[in-house]
C-alpha cells in the first residue's frame, strides 16, 4: 500500500530547513552519541558525554541530547532525544521526541504562537489515542516542543510496520481507534484541521495516536476563546481538506475532520484515495463518487465511510463521535432500543433514577488540595469521554477514581447515575444472549462502587439482565 506524503502541502521554502536538518544529522552521525545513550540508564561518563554534546551543538537547553532524526514535515523536523532530567530521575520514559519548527516557519512572526498553541491544545487532550505532549520551549532562535517517543510508523508507512512485525493490522480497529481519539478532541472543542496519513501513527503494539495538532483551532463551541489561526502559516494538505477548509470562508468544524477521517479510513481499506487524489473542490466540480472496494469491511462500515466522504459539510456526520456510532452500528441499534427502554420503565414501575438520597461529602470540595481537585475534574472528563463512545468499563474506571478522591461529591454521583442510564440503554439491545453476556461483567464491576452497590436502579438492572440470561 503506497502512503500519502506531505508532497501536496502548501509549502514555505524548505532550503533553510534542509540545511538545518543536514547539518544536525551529520553531527549526530559523526559524534555517535546514540550508542552511549541508547538506554534509559545514564553512562558513568555522563559528564563527558554531555560535554561532547554541548561542543557539537547537540545539547538543547542544557537538557536534551539529540540522538537521531526521525522525520521532517511541512512544519518542522523531529528528532529522538534523551531528556537528562528524566534520566537522572530513573524515568523509564527518558527518551522523548523533540520537534523543531522549520527555519522558514521560525522566521514567521506567528511561529512561536503556532507551536505554543499546538503544545497547549494537545496537552489538553489526555486520551490514549492522542499523542502526549510534554512542553514547548526555545533554544536561541530554534523553537521546539517535546512529546512522547513512539515506536511504530505513521499510517503512510503502515506497510513497512506490518512487514517488520510480520502481521497485518485490523483496518476496522485502526479506524475505530482513530475515530475515538478524534471524538475526544471534538468533545473538548478542538478541530485538528490537517488530518492525513502522516499525522496518524500506529505503534508496534497496535495503538493508534493522532499527531500534530499544529494548526488545530478551537471550535466556536469551546469555552476558551482562541482567535489565533495557525492556518495562516500555510500548513494545509489539499487532498485531505474539506471544501469548506479549501474555500476558507467558514469557521473550522468537526465535520471537516470527519471528511479527512473518511478519506483515511477509505484508503486504509481499499488502498486508494476515494476521489483518485482529487481535492474536494475538484471532486465536486467533476461529479465523481468514491471509488474502490474491500473484502475486509462490513456493510455498515462502508456506509459510514461513504457518509463521511460527502463533499458538503451539512451532509456529513457532525463530528467523529457520530461517525463512530455509524461505523460501529450503534446509531441504528439505539433507535431500536428506545422502545424497549420505555417498556422497561413501565414494567419496572419507574425504577430508573430512583437512587439513594445523597449523603454528601465530609469535606467541601474547595478545601481539597488543588492537585486533588484537578485530578478529580480530570477523572470526570476522561470518564465522560469514554462514555461518549460507549466504553462502559473505561467510564467506570475514571468515575470510580473520581468518587474515591471525593466520596459523595454531587458531580461524581451524577456521573455514576449517567453511567447506569447508559447501561440501561445498552441493555435494551439484549434481544439475544450476546449483549446481556457482555453487560453482566460490567454490571458486577459497577456494584463494587460504594454508591452503586446500594443504588436501586443498578440492582434492578442487574436483576433484569440476569433473568434475561437465565431464560436463554
Amino acid at each position: 500500500m503506497n502512503g500519502d506524503t506531505d508532497d501536496d502541502v502548501t509549502r514555505v521554502s524548505s532550503r533553510e530547513t534542509e540545511a538545518f536538518v543536514t547539518e544536525v544529522a551529520g553531527r549526530i552521525e559523526r559524534v555517535g552519541l546514540g550508542a552511549s545513550l541508547s538506554t534509559t540508564h545514564l553512562p558513568e561518563n555522563l559528564e563527558a558525554v554531555v560535554g561532547r554534546a554541548r561542543e557539537e551543538g547537540l545539547l538543547i537547553r542544557d537538557r536534551f541530547v539529540l540522538l537521531e532524526q526521525l522525520g521532517a514535515g511541512g512544519m518542522g523536523t523531529v528528532f529522538t532525544a534523551i531528556d537528562l532530567r528524566r534520566a537522572e530521575a530513573d524515568d523509564p520514559n527518558a527518551r522523548v521526541a523533540i520537534k523543531f519548527l522549520s527555519s522558514a516557519f521560525s522566521q514567521h512572526p506567528d511561529a512561536l504562537v503556532s507551536l505554543q498553541r499546538e503544545a497547549r491544545k494537545t496537552q489538553q487532550l489526555a486520551h490514549p489515542n492522542v499523542v502526549t505532549v510534554y512542553d514547548f520551549d526555545r533554544d536561541a532562535d530554534r523553537v521546539f516542543m517535546t512529546m512522547e517517543l513512539l515506536d511504530g510508523e505513521p499510517l503512510s508507512r503502515l506497510d513497512r510496520l506490518e512487514q517488520r512485525l510480520g502481521k497485518p493490522f485490523d483496518r476496522a480497529d485502526l479506524v475505530r481507534q482513530f475515530a475515538e481519539g478524534l471524538a475526544y478532541a471534538h468533545s473538548q472543542g478542538v478541530v485538528h484541521c490537517d488530518l492525513k496519513p502522516d499525522n496518524v501513527f500506529v505503534t508496534a503494539s497496535g495503538r493508534v495516536k493522532v499527531l500534530d495538532f499544529g494548526i488545530a483551532r478551537l471550535t466556536q463551541e469551546a469555552e476558551q476563546a482562541d482567535q489565533y489561526d495557525a492556518g495562516r502559516l500555510g500548513a494545509l494538505t489539499r487532498r485531505f481538506a474539506s471544501i469548506e477548509m479549501l474555500v476558507g470562508n467558514t469557521e473550522p468544524h468537526p465535520a471537516d475532520d470527519v471528511y479527512a477521517l473518511g478519506l483515511i479510513g477509505w484508503w486504509l481499506f481499499t488502498g486508494e484515495h476515494a476521489f483518485g487524489g482529487l481535492p474536494a473542490d475538484e471532486a465536486l466540480a467533476a461529479g465523481v463518487s468514491p471509488t474502490g472496494t474491500s473484502r475486509d469491511w462490513r456493510e455498515r462500515e462502508r456506509r459510514a465511510l461513504q457518509q463521511a466522504l460527502r463533499l458538503t459539510r451539512e451532509n456529513r456526520p457532525g463530528d467523529a463521535a457520530r461517525f463512530l456510532s455509524l461505523f460501529q452500528g450503534t446509531a441504528q441499534r439505539y433507535r431500536l432500543l428506545a422502545a424497549l427502554v420505555l417498556l422497561l420503565l413501565v414494567v419496572s414501575g419507574g425504577w430508573l433514577y430512583q437512587a439513594l438520597a445523597p449523603i454528601g461529602p465530609e469535606m467541601p470540595f474547595s478545601e481539597l488540595p488543588i492537585e486533588t481537585q484537578q485530578a478529580f475534574n480530570d477523572d470526570l472528563a476522561r470518564g465522560y469521554s469514554h462514555l461518549q463512545i460507549s466504553d462502559i468499563d473505561g467510564a467506570l474506571r475514571y468515575f470510580d477514581a473520581a468518587w474515591l478522591r471525593h466520596p459523595w461529591n454531587p458531580e461524581a454521583v451524577e456521573a455514576l447515575d449517567v453511567l447506569v442510564e447508559q447501561v440501561a440503554t445498552l441493555y435494551a439491545d439484549a434481544r439475544g444472549p450476546e449483549v446481556a453476556s457482555l453487560l453482566m461483567p460490567s454490571l458486577e464491576a459497577m456494584q463494587n462502587n460504594p454508591y452503586l452497590a446500594e443504588q436501586r436502579d443498578l440492582a434492578r438492572l442487574a436483576e433484569a439482565v440476569s433473568e434475561r440470561l437465565s431464560v436463554q
